[in-house]
C-alpha cells in the first residue's frame, strides 16, 4: 500500500512538473521577443519590453544637464569683452551660431554667454553624456537570457520578478561638446599680450601702448572636467537622476608685456650724439654710407638686449643697396663692395662713450682712419671685427641716424640716467715706432657731485706698413 502511494505521488510531482514546465514554457514563448521579468538599467525595470521600446527608453534616460563655466577677465577689457558677448549672444538668437539651437526639439544644446561682476560665465543646458545603447542592450539581453522558464512563470502568476537581474549600464562624456565650450570661452576672454613700441615719427619719439595678455589655464580645467565627469557617471549607473549641475571655475593667468609703455615712455632723451664727415667721398662710398644709415636708422635695442652693428648692416651686397667702396687691403686703400660702412660703426661708437651703455665688443682698425681721432675708430670685418653694446637700462634706446652727402650723424635716444655729462675724450699717443703706434683712450666724465671721473677706454695699436690690414671696410 505505502508503495503504491509513494509510486503515484512520485508520478503526480513529474506531472505537476512538467505542467510547469510547461506553462513556463506557453507564457516564455507568448512573450517572444519580450525581455525577461526583474531586467533592470540603473533601477529602472525593463520587464516586457521589446529591444526597440528598450532602446528608445535607454536614450530617454540621460538626466537633464546644465553645464556652468566661469573665469574671471581682465578689468581693462571690460567693455570689449561685455561687446564680444553681445554679438555671440545675438547671432546665436537669430540661429546662424552652430552651438546655439533649439533644446525643445533636442537638436542642439542652448548656450548662453554671460558677464556677472567681474567673471564671464558659459551656461550650457544640454545633454553632455550618452548612452552607449549597443553595450547596454547586449547586457540586458544577456541578463533575459539567463531568466529560467519557471521564473516567467512566477512572474506572471504573482505579478513580480521572482529576482532583480541589474543590466550593465554604460554612459560616455561628451568630451568634444565640452571642449567647445571651453574654446568659446577661451575666444572671448583670452587676448594676445602686446608690447609697447619705440619709432622715430615726424621728428620726435612716438611710443605706441602695451597691454596685458590674458590665458586661461584649460590644462587644469580639463583634468577637473574629467574628475567630474567620471563621478556623473557612476551615479547615471546606479541609479535614476532626475538633473545633473556641472560647475566649474577657470583660473586665467595674465600675461604682462616685454615692454611696458612706461618703460617705452623712458626712451625720451638724446644720451649720446656724434658727427663725422665724409665730405670728398667717392660715390661708392658714399652710397654705402647712406645705405648702412638707412639700416641703423630707428633701430631699437630693448632692454637687456645685445645690438650688433655688422648683423644689422650685412650682407655687404649690391642686392642690399651696397656699392664698391674703400676698404683696406694689405696695407692699402682698396675697393670692395661696402666699403665705408666702418665710417658708420666708428660715429655710433663716439656717441656710445657719452652714455652709461656697455660697449661689450669693439676692434680698432689695422690701419689709422682719418674721419675719427686716434684711437676712437670701430672697424668692422669678417665676422671677427664687429661693434656690440648692451642696453643694461630699463628703457629701450633708439638709433637715429642721418647721411646728409657730406656728414653722418648717429643720435643715442634713451633714459635720462643713461647719459655721462660732461664728458671728454683725450687719446694719448703712448708709443710711436716706425711701423706702428701706440695709443690709450681715456675718458672724463663730471659726476652730479662735482667730482671728476677719468677712466681708461681701450689701448689701440695700429700698424704703418703693408700687410697689416685685414679686410676692414675703412
Amino acid at each position: 500500500m505505502l508503495k503504491r502511494v509513494v509510486t503515484y505521488g512520485l508520478v503526480g510531482v513529474l506531472v505537476l512538473s512538467a505542467a510547469v514546465f510547461a506553462a513556463g514554457v506557453a507564457v516564455k514563448k507568448g512573450n517572444a521577443g519580450r525581455i525577461a521579468p526583474g531586467v533592470t538599467v540603473c533601477g529602472r525595470d525593463f520587464s516586457g519590453m521589446t529591444m526597440d521600446e528598450a532602446e528608445e527608453v535607454l536614450v530617454g534616460m540621460l538626466p537633464e544637464t546644465v553645464t556652468e563655466v566661469r573665469c574671471r577677465f581682465l578689468p581693462e577689457m571690460r567693455e570689449e569683452l561685455e561687446e564680444r558677448v553681445r554679438k555671440m549672444n545675438e547671432k546665436g538668437n537669430k540661429a546662424e551660431n552652430i552651438l546655439v539651437g533649439n533644446i525643445e526639439s533636442g537638436e542642439l544644446p542652448l548656450i548662453r554667454l554671460t558677464v556677472q561682476e567681474n567673471e564671464v560665465c558659459v551656461t550650457v543646458k544640454g545633454p553632455m553624456f550618452r548612452p552607449d545603447t549597443e553595450k547596454m542592450l547586449q547586457s540586458v539581453a544577456e541578463q533575459s537570457g539567463e531568466a529560467k522558464v519557471w521564473e516567467w512563470l512566477y512572474a506572471a502568476v504573482t505579478g513580480r520578478p521572482y529576482r532583480a537581474r541589474e543590466a550593465e549600464a554604460s554612459f560616455s562624456w561628451e568630451e568634444d561638446r565640452f571642449g567647445e565650450y571651453i574654446d568659446l570661452l577661451c575666444e572671448v576672454t583670452e587676448r594676445e599680450r602686446q608690447d609697447a613700441t619705440v619709432a622715430w615719427e615726424d621728428g620726435q619719439v612716438k611710443v605706441t601702448e602695451s597691454r596685458r595678455g590674458y590665458r586661461l589655464e584649460t590644462e587644469k580645467l580639463w583634468q577637473e572636467a574629467e574628475t567630474v565627469a567620471g563621478e556623473a557617471t557612476k551615479r547615471m549607473q546606479t541609479g535614476p537622476v532626475e538633473g545633473l549641475v556641472l560647475r566649474f571655475y577657470v583660473k586665467g593667468t595674465a600675461l604682462m608685456p616685454g615692454l611696458t609703455t612706461v618703460q617705452a615712455r623712458g626712451c625720451n632723451k638724446i644720451i649720446g650724439s656724434f658727427t663725422t664727415s665724409y665730405a670728398g667721398a667717392g660715390s661708392g662710398r658714399a652710397q654705402n654710407i647712406r645705405a648702412g644709415a638707412a639700416k641703423l636708422h630707428g633701430a631699437v635695442v630693448l632692454p637687456g638686449e645685445e645690438f650688433s652693428v655688422a648683423a644689422a648692416l650685412m650682407p655687404f651686397t649690391e642686392a642690399n643697396g651696397y656699392a664698391q667702396g674703400g676698404t683696406y687691403i694689405d696695407g692699402q686703400l682698396s675697393e670692395s663692395i661696402g666699403g665705408g660702412v666702418c665710417q658708420l660703426s666708428s660715429t655710433l661708437y663716439n656717441a656710445l662713450l657719452q652714455t652709461r651703455l656697455e660697449i661689450t665688443e669693439r676692434h680698432p682698425h689695422s690701419l689709422p682712419v682719418g674721419y675719427v681721432p686716434l684711437g676712437r675708430d670701430a672697424a668692422i670685418a669678417g665676422d671677427y671685427k664687429d661693434l656690440k653694446f648692451k642696453n643694461t637700462t630699463k628703457a629701450p634706446v633708439l638709433l637715429l641716424c642721418e647721411a646728409t652727402g657730406t656728414e653722418v650723424k648717429v643720435t643715442v635716444y634713451g633714459n635720462e640716467g643713461a647719459k655721462r655729462e660732461g664728458v671728454t675724450l683725450e687719446s694719448v699717443v703712448t708709443e710711436e715706432k716706425k711701423d706702428s703706434v701706440t695709443v690709450e683712450v681715456y675718458r672724463e666724465e663730471i659726476r652730479e657731485d662735482g667730482r671728476t671721473i677719468k677712466e681708461k677706454m681701450s689701448e689701440n695699436q695700429y700698424g704703418m706698413k703693408k700687410g697689416d690690414a685685414r679686410g676692414e671696410r675703412e
